[in-house]
């Protein structure tokens, strides 16, 4: 990139070739109040107002079609150029000597701030009472419509007002009767405080491509709005881009609190245990970035793979695309991104300096692979102690394999194990192994992570016939290769997510009539609402509102 001198205020800057005055500045720590300007849109050059547009059913036609001026509070005196310039759209050249501050500037921006404050509430500004004010109750009784919006405090014309200094001549604020639409999802228009600076609409046609708003000129101000009468219909995506770009309070996202707005606007990342950055590698794989897009769900979790298949995905419960149609398919999409990469992960996994520290895990469930997995990349020796052949825990014998692939299961277990932790299985602690034992191996730390492995059972007559069989122990027998004798018909009783399995299983192994019983209503079953509908889909007979006696 070439780069090329001028001068600002009397200093000399160097700066690449091509940028606008504006943002040459602000990079050399200058500052220029605009409004229309923003660091993610493009220069206001060439934009023109649409024939028409809607703010909810009112309509307003164009009647001029010159390119809109933008808010030109950020003029500046360039040597040489009659008038002045504004920096936003001016593309400085080889030794242009600038001047950013001067009584001149400052009377024509001040001038151009009374003109947008004049159609825009702005008491609160001018109030001598307004630091810490919280707006109700109002100390000297301006009317609420004169007031400044919620977001007083963080408005940028606010800042922007507070820097050049408003007029006292400035007019009163005066109602004008514009649209306020709160019946559509995610975001409120209140066009009563809208300045017309056009940012919403170049951020969604400029930056997003979807162009769902416009501005036309009518009788002299430039007035925002949708394509139709909704944005539905104007074919908004709902990205909130507009939102973020918008300078007042006349663009803002429904129901979000400024103290946990990152919370509230990300359900997603908030939702789930692990705080994946949902977003981020939902981005990724829009952008086919498939191997980054893994690498943020390894970031949280080493078993990514499995997340896949069978995390619960409550993420998706609370997805704000709910409120339009349906919600993104985080689950699938994590799922479609373990599926697409090619191990590169690998190449930058770090590993801690060896720290000398010996720590035992007892249990190779989820839980003890997760812990003994990162205590290993910290530089401790690792020794995961098994009471079965196999590890996994219930991984790989609760959750039958049509959930769970165990080709899946075992990519997973591949890549934890595979970086120095060591397992000994067949080994029962507790029983020939007491935690003194491994005490005096040296362990200078131990990790108990034994699992919930014994099923409920019911204290009901009849449940020790040889013919019942309980949820926990008829999965384990199954997904370790121990066959069970099925009947035609099984009954299942309990509405949780094993129930299901458990009847979903059966079915698998040749069960033609499949009666599942539960004490709760079928609004009320504690299993996964997708878990249900599956059962449904396959032939299970849900009977709801029922409990057992006895068995005979």
């Amino acid at each position: 990139m070439t780069s090329i001198s001028i001068t600002i205020n009397g200093a000399k800057i160097d700066t690449i070739k091509g940028s606008t005055l504006l943002e040459a500045s602000l990079k050399a720590g200058i500052y220029i109040p605009s409004i229309c300007a923003h660091p993610d849109l493009p220069p206001l050059v060439g934009l023109k107002p649409t024939e028409e547009i809607f703010q909810g059913n009112s309509e307003f036609k164009s009647t001029d079609s010159h390119e809109h001026q933008g808010c030109q509070l950020c003029v500046v005196r360039i040597e040489g150029m009659e008038g002045l310039q504004t920096a936003c759209n001016t593309i400085f050249e080889k030794d242009m000597i600038i001047s950013t501050d001067s009584p001149e500037i400052q009377t024509f921006r001040r001038e151009r701030l009374m003109n947008i404050l004049s159609t825009h509430p702005h008491a609160c500004l001018v109030c001598a009472q307004k630091e810490g004010c919280s707006r109700e109750p109002c100390s000297t009784n301006v009317a609420v419509e004169e007031r400044c919006c919620p977001e007083l405090g963080r408005c940028e014309l606010q800042k922007v007002a507070e820097y050049i200094g408003i007029r006292e001549d400035t007019p009163r604020y005066k109602p004008q009767g514009r649209a306020i639409i709160e019946n559509e999802p995610l975001f409120v228009r209140n066009y009563e405080l809208c300045i017309g600076c056009t940012r919403c609409v170049r951020v969604c046609g400029d930056v997003r491509g979807v162009k769902a708003l416009g501005f036309v000129y009518n009788n002299g101000e430039t007035v925002v709005g949708s394509i139709a009468t909704t944005l539905k219909d104007s074919g908004c995506k709902f990205c909130g881009a507009c939102v973020e770009v918008c300078p007042t309070g006349a663009l803002t996202d429904k129901d979000i609190f400024w103290a946990e707005r990152e919370k509230l606007l990300v359900p997603c990342k908030n939702t789930c245990p692990l705080g994946i950055d949902v977003p981020r590698y939902i981005r990724l794989i829009a952008e086919k970035k498939y191997n980054e897009a893994a690498a943020v769900v390894r970031e949280k979790t080493p078993f990514p793979s499995v997340l896949g298949r069978v995390c619960f995905h409550n993420c998706e419960l609370e997805c704000r695309r709910n409120q339009i149609n349906e919600p993104i398919a985080i689950c699938a999409l994590k799922r479609f991104a373990m599926e697409h990469e090619n191990d590169l992960w690998k190449s930058k996994l770090t590993m801690g300096p060896t720290t000398g520290k010996k720590v035992a895990i007892v249990g190779s469930g989820p839980s003890g692979l997760t812990a003994a997995y990162y205590l290993r990349r910290l530089g401790h020796s690792v020794t995961v102690f098994e009471a079965n052949s196999y590890v996994g825990g219930m991984l790989s014998v609760g959750i039958p394999e049509y959930r769970l692939p165990r080709s899946v299961l075992q990519k997973d277990l591949y890549h934890i194990l595979n970086i120095g932790i060591e397992t000994q299985g067949d080994t029962v602690v507790g029983e020939y192994l007491s935690l003194d034992d491994l005490k005096a191996q040296g362990f200078n730390a131990i990790f108990l992570a034994i699992g919930a492995q014994k099923t409920k059972k019911l204290d009901i007559k009849g449940s020790n016939l040889p013919s019942i069989l309980w949820g926990l122990e008829f999965l384990r027998r199954t997904n370790t290769g121990i066959k069970s004798v099925i009947p035609d018909n099984i009954v299942v009783i309990g509405g949780g997510n094993v129930a299901i399995d458990v009847a979903l299983t059966a079915r698998r192994l040749g069960a033609k009539d499949v009666q599942l019983f539960c004490l709760e209503c079928r609004e009320e079953m504690p299993a996964h609402e997708w878990e249900i509908q599956k059962a449904i889909d396959e032939g299970i007979t849900l009977n709801c509102s029922w409990g057992p006696k006895r068995i005979v």
